[in-house]
C-alpha cells in the first residue's frame, strides 16, 4: 500500500476487488488477485469504517469521524455518490452491510442511535415528520435510496456484529455490553445476561435447522457460551480445551482457534449439536491476537495481530473423522 491503513480493507462478494481506506483520507479499489490500482479518491476525511453494498446497485460507504464525514461511492470509480450531513461533528464506530436486506447498517461511538441506509434504486421512500396518518400523504416523503432511516439505541456503541438473521443485528456498547437490534422494529430488544464482557473478534452468529444465535467467548476463555434467541438464555457451554484466541462464522458452523501446548489448533463447531471436529493442530502463532478475515476464493483465513498469514481454511469445510 501506499501509505498506512486507516480501517480494515472489505472485500467486494465476488471476490474481484478490494477497498482500503489510508491514514490522511485516501480511498482506492484494487483489482484481485493482481492487486493492481483500478481507482484512487481523496477524502476530506479519514475513513476508518467501511462497507460495501451487494448486487447491481451496491455502492461503497465510508465514515470517519468530524463533520460531514461519512459519504457513499461508486464502487467502481469511487465517484462521490452522497455525502452525509449532520449540524455537529461525529464519529462512526462501525458499518455493516445487510445484503439481503439491501441496507447498510451504521452506529456511532458518540450518539445513542444507528442508521439504516437502503442502497438499492427501488427503496420505498423515508417517511418524515410529525403526523397522525402516513396513508394520508401528511409525512414529507424523503428519497429512499441513501436516507437514514434513524432510530434510537440505549448508548454509543463499540461496534456491530452480524447476525444469524437477516434483520438480527449484535452489537457492543460503549462499555462492552452485549445488547441485539431487531432491524425490522428498530430498535434494541435485548440485553443478554453473560458471564463475561466479550470480544467484538470473539462473538459469532449461528444457525442450526430450527435454532439460532451467537457463540460468545470472553478474554482468556477456555469454553464459549452458547446464546439461543429463543429465549435469549445461555443454553449450553462448548469446552475448547484451552484458551479460545479467535473465533468465525461459516457456513452455520464455527471455526475456533485454541491454544495449545504444541501451538494452534483449529476446531471446526456445530454449535446446534454441540460438536467440535478438529481441523489443524500445530499452527505456530507467537503475535497475539489472532483473527480470521475473509479472502476472496471462499475461504478464511487465520491471520496474526499483525496481519502475517498462518493458515487458511476454505469456507465449506468437511468434517474430519
Amino acid at each position: 500500500m501506499p501509505g498506512a491503513l486507516a480501517a480494515e480493507p472489505v472485500l467486494s462478494p465476488d471476490g474481484r476487488a478490494l477497498y482500503a481506506s489510508l491514514r490522511g483520507g485516501v480511498l482506492l479499489r484494487y483489482s484481485l488477485p493482481d492487486l493492481r490500482e483500478q481507482a484512487h479518491v481523496a477524502l476530506d476525511f479519514e475513513a476508518t469504517a467501511l462497507a460495501l453494498g451487494d448486487g447491481p446497485d451496491a455502492v461503497v460507504l465510508a465514515g470517519g469521524r468530524g463533520v460531514n464525514a461519512m459519504s457513499a461511492h461508486d464502487p467502481v470509480t469511487l465517484a462521490e455518490l452522497h455525502r452525509y450531513r449532520l449540524p455537529q461533528p461525529f464519529a462512526v464506530a462501525a458499518m455493516r452491510d445487510a445484503p439481503a436486506r439491501r441496507r447498510f447498517v451504521v452506529a456511532f461511538a458518540d450518539l445513542a442511535e444507528a442508521w439504516e441506509i437502503a442502497y438499492g434504486r427501488d427503496a420505498l421512500p423515508v417517511l418524515q415528520g410529525l403526523v397522525h396518518d402516513y396513508r394520508s400523504n401528511e409525512a414529507v416523503p424523503l428519497p429512499g435510496r441513501f436516507t437514514p432511516r434513524r432510530f434510537e439505541l440505549p448508548g454509543a456503541t463499540r461496534t456491530l456484529i452480524a447476525g444469524p438473521a437477516p434483520y438480527e443485528v449484535a452489537r457492543l456498547d460503549h462499555t462492552g455490553a452485549l445488547g441485539i437490534v431487531n432491524l425490522d422494529v428498530r430498535r434494541e430488544i435485548e440485553r443478554p445476561a453473560i458471564a463475561t464482557t466479550p470480544l467484538a473478534t470473539r462473538v459469532v452468529p449461528w444457525r442450526g435447522d430450527a435454532r439460532r444465535g451467537w457463540l460468545i467467548a470472553g478474554p482468556g476463555a477456555r469454553h464459549a457460551e452458547v446464546l439461543e434467541t429463543s429465549d435469549w438464555r445461555v443454553s449450553a457451554r462448548i469446552e475448547a480445551g484451552g484458551e479460545i484466541l479467535a473465533l468465525a462464522a461459516t457456513d452455520g458452523r464455527v471455526l475456533m482457534a485454541v491454544a495449545g501446548a504444541d501451538g494452534t489448533r483449529v476446531l471446526r463447531v456445530d454449535v446446534a449439536r454441540r460438536i467440535a471436529e478438529p481441523l489443524a493442530s500445530g499452527i505456530a502463532a507467537t503475535a497475539l491476537p489472532l483473527r480470521f478475515v475473509p479472502g476472496s476464493g471462499g475461504c478464511l483465513a487465520l491471520v496474526d495481530r499483525d496481519r502475517r498469514w498462518l493458515a487458511g481454511f476454505p469456507v465449506s469445510v468437511p468434517p474430519v473423522r
